[in-house]
């Protein structure tokens, strides 16, 4: 029930922003008792806390690629292949964080400290790689700027899409265009490398309810019609 909860409430979010979505609605959607949101989260602030938790991996990502110590070009072009997939994988969490990102509201840094370390480590991958003379860029800050928007908000869901013309590509060939237009605008010439599979559709696997469902099953939560007594 939990899992249905979260998804209901993501789904809505994703397409009417947080403010305008409801308690009521997200129980509608996910056909759950009413009383459900206060008894398993305390309101809905918390069931958006409970949708980044569950359905952002960024942190978990950067994390294993953080421990395999790559070098500038196979570490951007991972860790970009990595977002870009997220993004594409589940549009709606892609559209919360973009809605939450530009918008500057109170929920905000919530985002941030769940997108932070994906971060930390594109900049890293950029600098070490301009001491190595690999990439050549002005400014680290600007170039971060420039980097992360194409990455995360570079999808069909975006303010252009009007004026856009050609059909848009599927997830793989987003990864080689987001990276080709990454690479040569810090003026690396070479060919992207990775490091390995990707990461994300395994962590994206286990977003998808499954360490719900078994906290559920552990604690005898499962699919309950009202909450239980203390």
């Amino acid at each position: 029930m939990k899992i249905r909860i979260l998804k209901a409430a993501k789904k809505l979010t994703a397409e009417k922003g947080f403010e305008a979505t409801t308690v009521r609605e997200i129980c509608a959607e996910a056909e759950a008792n009413l009383s459900l949101v206060s008894y398993y989260y305390g309101g809905k602030e918390h069931v958006f806390e409970a949708v980044l938790d569950a359905f952002i991996p960024i942190y978990e990502a950067s994390a294993i690629l953080a421990q395999r110590k790559l070098g500038p070009v196979e570490g951007l072009c991972t860790l970009v292949r990595e977002i870009v997939l997220f993004r594409s994988s589940d549009p709606e969490i892609a559209r919360i964080i973009h809605q939450e990102i530009t918008r500057e509201t109170p929920r905000t840094p919530l985002v941030q400290k769940r997108i932070a370390r994906g971060w930390k480590l594109l900049r890293g991958y950029l600098d070490e790689g301009a001491r190595q003379g690999l990439f050549q860029f002005r400014s680290l800050d600007m170039t971060m700027v420039q980097v992360m928007g194409s990455i995360l908000f570079g999808d069909n869901r975006s303010g252009i899409v009007t004026a856009m013309e050609e059909p848009f590509p599927d997830a793989d060939t987003q990864v080689m265009d987001v990276l080709t237009y990454i690479l040569r605008g810090v003026g690396y010439s070479g060919e992207a490398a990775f490091a390995g599979e990707p990461i994300i559709p395994t962590l994206i696997a286990g977003c998808d309810g499954g360490q719900i469902d078994r906290e559920e099953s552990v604690n005898g939560t499962g699919n309950p019609e009202s909450p239980k007594p203390e």
